[in-house]
């Protein structure tokens, strides 16, 4: 949603909370601040939710591109390398 937009939308909920209100004069500041935290809550959970979409899809294609590796762990046979022993000889 442009800023142009988003300030439509609060001024139309804020003029809508004037009219139900009874159009009294002297509240137009709190039917804004009412207004603004209407517009946001409708706004946020559908930009979350395009949000989530976006990342499971980069977790897909990540994935598609990453081969996946079988049979890759040692096989434990291995042997580790010794310490010379203290009784052998110093050239």
């Amino acid at each position: 949603m442009s800023e142009r937009d988003l300030y439509e939308e609060i001024a139309r909920v804020a003029y809508d909370l004037w009219e139900r209100t009874g159009c009294i004069h002297g509240c137009d500041i709190e039917h804004w601040c009412q207004a603004e935290q209407i517009v946001i809550a409708r706004i946020m959970p559908a930009e979350e939710e395009s949000q989530k979409v976006e990342e499971s899809q980069k977790k897909v294609a990540s994935r598609k591109k990453t081969p996946t590796k079988t049979g890759t762990r040692g096989s434990g046979t291995a042997k580790k390398a010794r310490k010379p022993s203290k009784s052998a000889k110093k050239a």
